[in-house]
């Protein structure tokens, strides 16, 4: 085989290589000391929670986490979210944490609580 595919090659494998998130991990980076109780029941409750009028989780995502959505100000094309249909969701901490601040931020007009945060990764592990 020639090197230059080889190379090609290796370099395809080595970035195609998926790591698995420790969610425990993550959530205690965000709660530090103070152990929180991750409740996809209370992530759901919270994704459908419109802080203001017509604006929720649900308003862009949808309450089918297997769907796509659509950006309710742009239109854009939301792929789905739920890890079971999109491979790509929840693979990767630096994705999550900034997704996560800035729809938090657009959607409750402030970071969301470490709370928050494990309960919405909850819901969308388990949709």
């Amino acid at each position: 085989m020639n090197k230059k595919y080889l190379t090609m090659l290796i370099l395809f494998a080595c970035t195609s290589h998926v790591q698995a998130v420790d969610f425990n991990q993550l959530y205690q980076s965000w709660s530090g000391a103070s152990l929180v109780s991750p409740s996809a029941s209370k992530g759901q409750e919270l994704w459908e929670y419109e802080l203001i009028p017509g604006k929720s989780c649900a308003s862009c995502h949808g309450s089918d986490l297997s769907q796509s959505g659509s950006h309710t100000k742009t239109n854009k094309l939301i792929k789905p979210l739920s890890p079971n249909t999109n491979s790509k969701r929840l693979t990767k901490v630096s994705k999550i944490n900034k997704w996560l601040k800035r729809n938090c931020k657009f959607t409750y007009k402030r970071e969301c609580t470490p709370e928050e945060k494990v309960n919405f990764i909850e819901f969308i592990r388990t949709n």
